[in-house]
């Protein structure tokens, strides 16, 4: 059995919402993260307008450089804040939020949702289990995407990778299209 490094996790922080119920604020609290605007050139970047989807295949990035994840509010957000950030920058695939703000709507994740999501796609369990327990609804955010997440990192390669996101999106846009 061999032990798992936590990843480094790096937070880039702009203040656009209330500190008090900030995600990434909790992270570096807790010790598990913490505030920088200088990181490790090849650290994986969550970067919503990146080309590239993460992928199991960014796990060695994320173990040796960590991730960055810029906390910012999405009703602000901007391709600008995330081209001059060195780094691998890496989209998420399809996703549900399980956050009390953006709750139900896909892509609309949370910094902490956004790492976790990260780190479960790509290996380090025991860093997401230390996650889940800073808020409550982080455990509806896991059951919420527990099959995409599963299916996401068993996906062998990035054409699999790209079929699977593809099937989670159709399924979401079927089930909003159903009459209620």
């Amino acid at each position: 059995m061999w032990l798992e490094v936590s990843p480094r996790i790096y937070v880039i922080y702009y203040r656009m919402d209330d500190p008090r119920k900030n995600t990434s604020v909790k992270m570096v609290k807790k010790g598990l993260a913490r505030f920088t605007r200088r990181f490790p050139r090849k650290a994986v970047v969550l970067d919503p307008f990146a080309r590239e989807y993460l992928g199991p295949w960014d796990r060695v990035f994320i173990e040796k450089y960590g991730v960055v994840v810029v906390d910012t509010s999405w009703k602000r957000i901007s391709s600008r804040q995330f081209t001059r950030l060195p780094g691998i920058h890496r989209r998420l695939p399809y996703l549900i939020a399980g956050n009390p703000v953006n709750y139900g709507k896909p892509y609309m994740l949370s910094s902490i949702e956004a790492v976790a999501a990260a780190l479960y796609i790509t290996g380090f369990m025991e860093a997401v289990e230390k996650l889940v327990g800073l808020y409550k609804w982080m455990k509806t955010f896991i059951q919420l995407n527990h099959e995409p997440l599963e299916d996401y990192c068993k996906a062998r390669d990035k054409k699999e990778y790209i079929e699977t996101i593809k099937t989670y999106e159709e399924r979401n846009k079927n089930q909003a299209n159903k009459p209620r």
